[in-house]
């Protein structure tokens, strides 16, 4: 996107970025109007409540913050490790890109979860309540929206295939077993699981927007250094 005078003149990157969030925002609305209870009762019907509220899948959740604390402190411990080794730079840009991806695509995806308020798959197949928002009150059964498994895997997934293209392929398949397994064990609805990439792209593109910025600046003031 370029900025000429009053005028903005979006480049092709701008048009595919602004198409791929229309599509998010079609699976969501779609999801939501047409696709989540369905995909739930069906599931629900097929795998069984028995299998759906047992023990270990009941306990999975709650190892997801733990994940992202040990992955960004062991990022910034290995991009300190390679800061003076220039032959591992790629290494050290996408220890970086992780260590700042990983704990904003979790802090965005539990401000929205308080700020959506919606229920969660299992809360509702016990009460078979509305799918509506409870806006600005998230927070126990009313954090289903968006995904945060979604968010922050579609934010690593997409860092690792970035930095390290042979792996693209196993990425994908790996968020979408991801995706699969959490319908599957009836902790989000479709639309949460969309919402929950929507808000990792997102995250991907502050994230790469601010590290650019950041090195365009630091490149600016070595060369300043340097003429002085």
């Amino acid at each position: 996107m370029h900025f000429e005078g009053r005028r903005i003149r979006f480049d092709g990157k701008s048009k595919e970025i602004a198409g791929l969030f229309a599509i998010f925002a079609v699976l969501i609305v779609s999801g939501y109007l047409y696709l989540d209870i369905r995909l739930a009762r069906f599931i629900s019907e097929e795998v069984g409540d028995g299998f759906l509220l047992s023990r270990p899948i009941s306990n999975i959740p709650d190892s997801l913050l733990l994940l992202v604390c040990v992955m960004t402190l062991v990022s910034w411990a290995g991009r300190l490790y390679l800061l003076r080794k220039p032959a591992w730079l790629r290494y050290a840009d996408f220890l970086e890109y992780v260590g700042l991806a990983l704990p904003m695509a979790f802090l965005f995806k539990a401000v929205l979860k308080d700020l959506f308020g919606r229920i969660d798959a299992r809360a509702w197949l016990l009460h078979s309540g509305g799918l509506s928002f409870h806006w600005f009150h998230g927070g126990g059964a009313f954090s289903g929206f968006p995904s945060g498994h979604m968010a922050v895997f579609t934010v690593l997934m997409i860092g690792i295939s970035r930095y390290f293209p042979r792996l693209r392929f196993l990425c994908f398949a790996l968020l979408l077993a991801l995706a699969l397994a959490l319908m599957i064990t009836q902790y989000h609805f479709f639309s949460d699981i969309v919402a929950g990439v929507s808000v990792g792209v997102i995250v991907d593109l502050l994230v790469r927007w601010g590290l650019t910025l950041w090195r365009r600046l630091a490149g600016r003031r070595a060369c300043m250094r340097a003429t002085t």
